[in-house]
């Protein structure tokens, strides 16, 4: 069985409450909320703007494919080349030996003999012998071709002259003047060409000197003058007297 004491002297204690430590709990949350929300401030208007957005093009380029190489063509087929076929020899008959037959020559009869007549004796003809041919003509001595040129020169000249047109502005004009025309011709008188060698000084008269010479004709060559073409010189006059 307990027995309880009871003392008047003792009183339970009351636990103490812990004011002080609350308040001041209190006021440390209250300063670092006031530090906490200056420094968002603070920080909010240091903040530096948002940069721009820069705006990226990209470029595609379209590539084409590059083509397909073209498949290898497969080579011809060999031609077959069948083997020629091989000729059968042909049997050729055997030839078979043919009796020979012995034949008794026939008797000749005798005749008598004639003698045979003799042809008649020709004595040989003498031999034809060819006459030589001519001896070529001798070659004109140097005096004789250019006596023979000369004289031709002259003939040629005085037909030019004869032929020759005076035109109508030198009459009018009253103008006159001579022209020295040079002109190649063949043996067989043949004009090759022909050119101015010496002015007259007036155009008409050395067009027509040189028509004059153009549309004339030539003879051929004499025998003693040279076998191959020649260089000649004719003076051609014109005024407005000559008829």
């Amino acid at each position: 069985m307990n027995t309880i004491v009871s003392d008047p002297s003792w009183a339970p204690q009351r636990p103490q409450k812990p004011e002080g430590h609350f308040g001041r709990a209190l006021l440390v949350g209250a300063v670092l909320e006031v530090l906490l929300v200056g420094g968002l401030i603070w920080a909010s208007g240091n903040t530096p703007p948002p940069k721009p957005m820069v705006k990226k093009i990209i470029a595609i380029h379209m590539v084409q494919p590059a083509p397909p190489k073209p498949k290898p063509v497969p080579p011809p087929p060999k031609p077959v080349v069948h083997p020629k076929p091989v000729p059968k020899p042909i049997p050729h008959p055997i030839p078979q030996p043919k009796p020979v037959v012995h034949h008794a020559p026939a008797p000749k009869p005798l005749m008598a003999k004639t003698p045979l007549p003799t042809a008649p004796v020709v004595p040989p003809s003498p031999p034809v012998t060819t006459p030589p041919p001519p001896p070529p003509p001798p070659a004109p001595s140097m005096a004789a071709r250019e006596a023979a040129v000369d004289q031709y020169a002259g003939m040629v000249r005085a037909r030019v002259q004869a032929d020759a047109h005076v035109p109508e502005a030198v009459r009018l004009m009253h103008l006159s003047g001579t022209a020295v025309i040079t002109f190649r011709l063949t043996p067989s008188g043949q004009l090759l060409w022909a050119k101015i060698a010496q002015s007259s000084g007036v155009g008409s008269i050395d067009r027509a000197a040189l028509k004059s010479v153009e549309a004339g004709t030539y003879p051929p060559f004499t025998k003693n003058m040279p076998k191959h073409a020649s260089n000649f010189n004719v003076e051609v006059h014109l005024s407005s007297h000559s008829s």
